[in-house]
């Protein structure tokens, strides 16, 4: 801490005293200071414990749950056909399918008028999709096709059509296209005419200027494996179980769908590293600030304990090394890939079970202890609150050690300040002594 501080008075160094005098007596507030950056590496790295944690957790979470390992893989023979996606409840199978008709949308076109600005008269203008009604009052504010199209495009009780303007060479006519597929989505239309309105969706004969079906409504209709399948969509559901077949154009195509074993190896392996990462990592701040943290060696017995107690399947215990997982004298693991893909091809279940079952898996417990560790009451958070505790304490004594200091210097530098101009009489008064005694002698 320097001081300015001139010492003109006996031409002493006021500010190299008063500055060494300081020093010694902030000591205790840099012992306190140097606690204090102890206690942020100590918080510092239970965040990291915290966030070492919380990946961990998130890589085994699909391993937790029978449905993390339903993992397929899909194949169609002809995807100009169709298409097709699983889910977690698909099977193995194959299936052959047989496209002959695709859903289609209802479309109506309105009476030629002029253009889009001729008047089509007033009434009640009414239309019905799958048992929704719009009743659209047809007056002066929207009674051309300009306005019919934005008053039902705006409406919030729209049953689901589109209205767009198509200008043709016999005039405009206004078009009404269902927005979703299948007979179910027909489009109705009701008219009470009060002047005229009853044209706007009279029906013709064709080349009469009058309103036209341009487009029916209809279902797609398929076989799979030779029973019939109606669908209102493109996108068939429900129709086999787990999957859903995208419909692209009328025609056959075979299906097949069998477990991606790969995904599931890369899931384990995945499992793996992120075991013997956190492992590394919480050993490795044991030789940092936390060494001698109880909570620390805790957490790391029981991610440990957990990997030393095997899954009950079936009343029999089953460990990891039935999958190819093994454990080094140092407590890391290691994939022997060609043991779990034998494993997989032996028994799918067993290996699934093995992680996932809902008491024993090793990827429930691993989860659930991870979860515990990061829950507000668990080893983690309470280590960040005891250690921001005794900071905030920390703090308090420091900003009463700074208080104290500033006291100290000010009246350090007032005593000084007192004896400098003491020491400055003194000075002149013994030139001024001096003086007369050599006048005297002379």
């Amino acid at each position: 801490m320097a001081i300015g501080f001139s010492g003109i008075g006996a031409g002493a160094d006021w500010n190299s005293i008063i500055n060494q005098l300081l020093q010694i007596e902030s000591r205790p507030l840099e012992n306190l200071r140097s606690r204090e950056k102890e206690l942020d590496r100590q918080i510092s790295e239970f965040g990291r414990v915290k966030s070492l944690v919380d990946t961990f957790r998130s890589a085994i979470e699909d391993l937790r749950s029978d449905t993390g390992f339903a993992l397929f893989k899909q194949t169609s023979s002809d995807e100009s056909v169709l298409t097709v996606e699983t889910d977690s409840s698909a099977v193995a199978s194959s299936y052959d399918i047989v496209v002959t008709q695709l859903p289609s949308r209802a479309k109506l076109a309105s009476s030629a008028y002029t253009d889009s600005s001729t008047a089509v008269g007033t009434g009640t203008l009414s239309i019905t999709v799958n048992g929704e009604t719009l009743d659209l009052t047809v007056d002066a504010s929207n009674n051309t096709l300009a306005g019919l199209r934005d008053a039902i495009n705006n409406a919030t009780d729209n049953p689901g059509v589109a209205a767009t303007i198509l200008n043709e060479t016999g005039g405009s006519r206004l078009i009404l296209t269902s927005k979703e597929t299948g007979a179910v989505n027909a489009i109705e239309i009701g008219v009470t005419d009060v002047s005229g309105l009853s044209r706007l969706f009279q029906i013709g004969a064709g080349d009469d200027g009058l309103a036209e079906q341009v487009a029916v409504a209809a279902d797609g209709l398929l076989t799979v494996d030779g029973f019939d399948i109606v669908s209102a969509s493109n996108s068939v559901t429900g129709a086999i179980s787990g999957v859903t077949l995208q419909l692209a154009s009328i025609g056959s195509a075979a299906i097949d769908i069998e477990r991606d074993n790969a995904q599931v190896e890369e899931k384990i392996s995945q499992f793996v590293d992120a075991y013997n990462t956190l492992l590394d990592e919480l050993k490795g701040l044991e030789t940092s600030s936390l060494g001698r943290d109880s909570g620390l060696r805790q957490m790391v017995q029981g991610f440990v304990g957990i990997l030393n107690q095997p899954t009950t399947i079936d009343g029999i215990g089953v460990h990891l090394f039935e999958a190819g997982i093994t454990r080094d004298r140092f407590g890391r693991i290691s994939l022997d890939p060609a043991d779990l893909a034998d494993a997989l091809a032996n028994d799918f279940q067993k290996v699934s079970q093995l992680f996932s079952d809902d008491a024993t898996g090793y990827a429930t417990r691993f989860y659930d202890y991870a979860d515990q560790l990061l829950e507000l009451d668990g080893i983690i958070a309470s280590r960040e609150e005891g250690l921001g505790s005794r900071k905030r304490t920390l703090q308090n004594q420091i900003d009463r050690q700074e208080i104290h200091l500033e006291i100290v210097e000010k009246s350090l530098i007032d005593q000084f300040m007192a004896l400098d101009k003491t020491m400055a009489a003194l000075q002149s008064t013994s030139n001024y002594l001096t003086g007369q005694l050599s006048s005297l002698l002379s």
